[in-house]
C-alpha cells in the first residue's frame, strides 16, 4: 500500500489543476475533489449540521464548481471560491427541517484520517454542543460567524464569499457571538472557542 501523499500542493500546482480540469481531464478533477472535499464537508456541516442531505450537498458545491470553472479568475484562492458556493448551495437548504445534531467524528474522519487520543472526549462534547447551538443561529449569521470564527476567514473574505459588505459581516459576526454568549453564559468551558476570532 503507497504511503499517503504528505505534499500540499502550491498555487501554481492548483492552477496547473484546474487548467488541466477545464480541458476535461478527468484526474484532475478527481485531485481536485480529493484536494478540497474534507474542507467543503467540513464547512457545509458547520452551515447545515447533520442533515441526512450533507452529502448531497457536498455532492453540489462540487458540481456546481466544477461546471463554473471557466468563471474562476484566481483572483481568491481556489478554497475560497468554493467556499463562495457552498455558502450558496446551502443557503438554499435552509429551509428544510433539520434531524437532530450527531456527534462530529465522522466528518472529522473524512477531513482528517489521523487518530485522536481516547481522552479528546470533553473536547468532542464541546464540538457538539458548540454544533448544537449553531443551528440556534439565523442562516446569515450563521455563515458570518462560522466562516470568520470558526473558519478562520477574514473580515474581507468573509464578506467576499458570502456578498455583502465588511461592516455587515462584523454585525452579523457579533450579533451571533452576542447570542450564543446568552447561551453559554452559564457554562464557561465554552468561552474560549466562541471568543476565537473576535474582531475589535
Amino acid at each position: 500500500m503507497p504511503a499517503p501523499d504528505r505534499h500540499a500542493p502550491t498555487p501554481v500546482e492548483i492552477a496547473a489543476l484546474i487548467a488541466s480540469a477545464r480541458a476535461g481531464d478527468p484526474a484532475a478533477f478527481r485531485s481536485l475533489f480529493r484536494l478540497h472535499v474534507g474542507i467543503v464537508r467540513r464547512l457545509v456541516y458547520r452551515l447545515v449540521g447533520s442533515s441526512p442531505d450533507l452529502d448531497d450537498l457536498v455532492q453540489t458545491v462540487f458540481v456546481e464548481g466544477f461546471k463554473s470553472l471557466p468563471s474562476f479568475r484566481g483572483e481568491s484562492m481556489f478554497s475560497t471560491w468554493l467556499g463562495r458556493i457552498a455558502v450558496r448551495v446551502t443557503m438554499r437548504s435552509v429551509a428544510r427541517p433539520r434531524p437532530r445534531f450527531e456527534r462530529l467524528e465522522a466528518v472529522r474522519d473524512a477531513a482528517d484520517p489521523r487518530p485522536r487520543p481516547d481522552d479528546a472526549a470533553a473536547e468532542r462534547e464541546s464540538v457538539l454542543r458548540i454544533d448544537d447551538l449553531l443551528s440556534t443561529l439565523k442562516p446569515k449569521k450563521r455563515a458570518a460567524f462560522v466562516l470568520h470564527a470558526l473558519e478562520g476567514y477574514s473580515i474581507e473574505e468573509t464578506a467576499a464569499i458570502v456578498g455583502v459588505s465588511a461592516p455587515a459581516v462584523k454585525l452579523r459576526v457579533a450579533e451571533a457571538r452576542r447570542e450564543l454568549e446568552r447561551k453559554l453564559r452559564n457554562d464557561p468551558r465554552f468561552a474560549a472557542r466562541i471568543n476565537r476570532g473576535r474582531t475589535s
